[in-house]
């Protein structure tokens, strides 16, 4: 059975919050600006689900020590247990908070800034269940509607990295723009070396996260282009067998982000960077070529020849404006002779005339031959035109990816939406009654939601089996 992923993303959901408020939040606000309200939005929705039930954006890790740091965005329910295993139902045994009378007694924890004291974590197995903050959500600004350079951009790439600078084995320097990505993909091992050349610091050997390993039934993805701009490093690599393109940055933890600006539409993102920079104040900076989108134009049309007793071979069909003010068409695949100006041109002749005129061109089987007043003689200055020439598309958009929202019900992004239009509107002075009406009824939607029996979640709440005053 065919499914489709129609999970949206951060984009969508600004999208459709633009179209309901009417309004243009993108040239309104700044990308920061949009993106606090959709953070704040969104960390309000999750809270209210957590609240509920914290089991959809729950994990559980095991304790092992006495002295435990929490995970890192740790934002509310947290539940300490024993058990052989998370899923143990009849043998879970629920801790609960000490306090000064007996701390450090068996079963109870304490939790004081990041640190979890749980004594018992030594003797048994302990579980800790928590929600973490939720992730800070992105979106690709202009994503949708991008600069497009028409006549391509030149590829610029820098190896500044604050204090170090980005060098290979090769010796090649990235930002000589005569360099070619076969030249970066030639090379086997990248540094980053310290600028200070007296202190002796060595180079730090980044090539396990810069090259990817090998595997003969995927191919090789090659690094072709890299640039620095701290405290991230720009990536493309190629497919060496499909010619697929993927893109992203590492972070100076070395952690990488895919570049998705495009997967809203429902497509991989097949993109090169050709230029990055970022901004956190505008969310733009990259220049990349879009693999998927291609733009063809007609070459050697804007201007035919000039001089008399030209033949020129049309490769594609154009029309043409001479100099005389008239369009005139020009059909594929065949040639037209020019006589005096650039608006007499006519087609070669597929026979000989009984009476030729001087400058006359036929066709004689595929050999072009020209009359000079006495004979046929072969054609000469025979020109191509109107070939066509397709590249794919440079466009101008924001460098951060476009988050996916998960969420458990529908419901969650109709109010997502309608939160944020009415933020829009009302940042807009404006009332529109279709964002009230909207907010209204996805509120009680999301509400009716929350109401849920969730027991169909099967959400492991039982700690100890029933007594006999549970059934009574």
């Amino acid at each position: 059975m065919l499914q489709v992923d129609v999970c949206p993303f951060a984009s969508d959901a600004l999208e459709d919050a633009m179209r309901l408020a009417q309004t243009k939040a993108l040239n309104s606000y700044t990308f920061s600006d949009c993106i606090n309200f959709l953070n704040y939005v969104w960390a309000d929705i999750y809270s209210q689900i957590c609240m509920i039930d914290s089991g959809y954006y729950s994990r559980t890790v095991q304790l092992k020590s006495k002295l435990t740091k929490l995970p890192k965005f740790v934002r509310n329910s947290v539940r300490v247990y024993a058990a052989q295993r998370p899923d143990d139902v009849g043998s879970r045994y629920d801790f609960r908070v000490c306090d000064d009378g007996d701390n450090g007694a068996s079963g109870t924890y304490r939790i004081s800034g990041t640190d979890l004291f749980c004594p018992s974590a030594e003797r048994t197995t302990v579980w800790l269940e928590y929600c973490p903050q939720p992730p800070q959500l992105f979106f690709t600004f202009h994503n949708r509607d991008p600069k497009i350079y028409p006549d391509g951009h030149d590829v610029i790439r820098s190896s500044d990295y604050q204090l170090y600078t980005l060098i290979n084995n090769k010796g090649i320097n990235i930002t000589d723009r005569t360099v070619t990505g076969d030249d970066i993909a030639s090379c086997e091992r990248w540094y980053l070396r310290h600028k200070n050349i007296a202190a002796g610091i060595r180079d730090e050997d980044v090539t396990e996260f810069l090259v990817r390993r090998y595997e003969p039934e995927f191919g090789k993805w090659e690094l072709r282009y890299v640039s620095c701009d701290f405290p991230y490093i720009f990536c493309s690599y190629r497919n060496s067998i499909t010619g697929e393109w993927h893109s992203g940055f590492f972070n100076k933890a070395w952690e990488w982000t895919d570049y998705n600006p495009f997967e809203f539409a429902g497509r991989n993102d097949n993109v090169e960077y050709v230029a990055c920079k970022y901004n956190d104040k505008t969310g733009m900076g990259v220049v990349v070529r879009d693999w998927n989108t291609f733009d063809t134009k007609l070459l050697n049309i804007d201007k035919l020849p000039n001089s008399g007793n030209t033949v020129i071979f049309v490769e594609n069909y154009f029309e043409y404006k001479a100099t005389d003010g008239v369009a005139y068409k020009f059909t594929q695949g065949y040639w037209y002779n020019r006589y005096a100006t650039d608006y007499n041109y006519e087609k070669v002749l597929e026979a000989y005339p009984a009476s030729p005129d001087v400058g006359d061109v036929v066709n004689d089987n595929g050999r072009l031959v020209r009359y000079n007043g006495s004979a046929w003689v072969a054609a000469d200055n025979i020109i191509h035109v109107a070939q066509e020439e397709t590249n794919p598309v440079y466009k101008e958009l924001g460098w951060t990816p476009d988050s996916r929202l998960v969420y458990p019900a529908p419901e969650v992004y109709r109010y997502l939406v309608a939160r944020l239009a009415e933020k829009f509107s009302a940042l807009n002075e404006s009332n529109i009654m279709g964002v009230q009406s909207e907010l209204a009824d996805a509120a009680f939607a999301f509400q009716a939601f929350l109401d849920k029996d969730k027991s169909g979640w099967k959400r492991i709440r039982n700690v100890n089996l029933p007594t006999a005053t549970d059934w009574l």
